[in-house]
């Protein structure tokens, strides 16, 4: 990858909403050429989108919940199945496989603890799912994608 397509990509992971003219002032390049190289990073599939980023206190929800899924082994649901059923629910903000000790990752938001009791209910209610682990945060703290950058 070249320099300036990787200096493309940090600035908007920053700051999804920067300018091809403010990155071009920063790189010391023209916007056309901006523009180009992001295009070309469409493209290629290398930048998939933007997003923005909310802080969840501020649209009246209390906290962030965790859920650490164990797939069962024995269950002709896989966790492709699982994972599908849980980026369709409306709080997950964040499901994933993972290697290790767990076998899927679901993030959630939360209005309070009922509603993490509905949710974690929700979840251990999908076929397939043999145990799940979860944890709350609360506070300011933003979920930003920069943090979920791989």
């Amino acid at each position: 990858m070249k320099e300036l397509d990787q200096k493309i990509i940090e600035y908007l992971v920053d700051d999804a909403r920067m300018s091809f003219r403010q990155i071009a002032k920063n790189t010391d390049k023209s916007t056309d050429t901006i523009i180009n190289h992001y295009n070309k990073l469409m493209e290629e599939g290398i930048i998939r989108g933007s997003t923005i980023v909310l802080n969840p206190h501020e649209i009246n929800y209390e906290g962030i919940a965790a859920f650490e899924i164990d797939v069962s082994s024995n269950h002709e649901t896989t966790s492709d199945k699982i994972l599908k059923q849980l980026i369709e629910m409306p709080n997950v903000i964040v499901a994933t496989k993972t290697v290790g000790e767990h076998d899927l990752l679901a993030l959630t938001v939360i209005h309070n603890l009922r509603h993490y009791q509905e949710i974690s209910e929700e979840i251990s209610q999908i076929r397939g799912i043999k145990n799940q682990k979860s944890n709350i945060w609360t506070g300011n703290k933003h979920i930003h994608p920069k943090y979920f950058i791989i």
